[in-house]
């Protein structure tokens, strides 16, 4: 059977205020062989264990600057992937938008329109889609309303290819820890102006779309 994997992780915070982040960004990885790169991984994992470094998994914002190195460096080497990424600025989303229940399956729905854009992937060539989500910052609910919008955009988008979602911690899947790094990079190029960790991936990036970069008034 063939897969199609797509992996999703978002970056920035929920609040819709001055004192939350600037951005928020939601960022995709797509796939057929979700298996390069992960020796590569959990090979650096066990050297820095053996130097001395407790570190259970990859997590951009969380891991040393020598640990992101390393890292980058690993997934800037990867041909299997391609990534796409939604960023927004938080100041110009409607109050109306901002409740998890209507904000996050939206952006899910823009992003998704970029992954499986015909001119990107064949969709059809694939025998089955799965999808991963990270369920670290959601509560039970908003992760069933969440999977239920993407089980609404898929199954009136995909054709009539089965479909399976799943939402899992991102210590379980290296891929989870890869489309992570990916947007944790986006993010900090557009929150602090910071590009090197984007310049050293930004070959893997099909699409990078500012959302209401047009025509969106401040709200705050």
């Amino acid at each position: 059977m063939s897969n199609c994997y797509v992996f999703v992780d978002e970056s920035g915070n929920n609040d819709f205020s001055p004192s939350g982040t600037d951005h928020w960004v939601l960022t995709s990885l797509i796939t057929s062989d979700p298996a390069p790169g992960v020796l590569d991984l959990y090979d650096l994992k066990r050297i820095l264990i053996d130097s001395g470094t407790d570190i259970e998994y990859f997590h951009a914002s969380e891991d040393r600057q020598a640990v992101r190195d390393e890292v980058f460096e690993i997934i800037g080497r990867l041909t299997n992937i391609r990534a796409d990424s939604l960023v927004v600025e938080k100041r110009k989303t409607h109050p109306a938008l901002r409740p998890f229940g209507r904000f996050y399956p939206q952006m899910m729905s823009y992003l998704l329109q970029y992954t499986f854009d015909p001119k990107g992937v064949d969709i059809q060539a694939f025998d089955r889609v799965v999808l991963f989500l990270d369920r670290a910052r959601s509560t039970r609910n908003q992760q069933r309303a969440l999977i239920a919008s993407v089980k609404q955009y898929l199954a009136h988008h995909l054709g009539g290819i089965p479909y399976h979602i799943v939402m899992h911690s991102s210590a379980s899947h290296p891929y989870l820890q890869i489309v992570d790094y990916l947007s944790w990079a986006v993010y900090v190029k557009w929150e602090r102006g910071e590009r090197r960790p984007y310049d050293e991936v930004r070959h893997l990036f099909r699409s990078e779309i500012p959302i209401f970069e047009h025509g969106a008034d401040d709200w705050y």
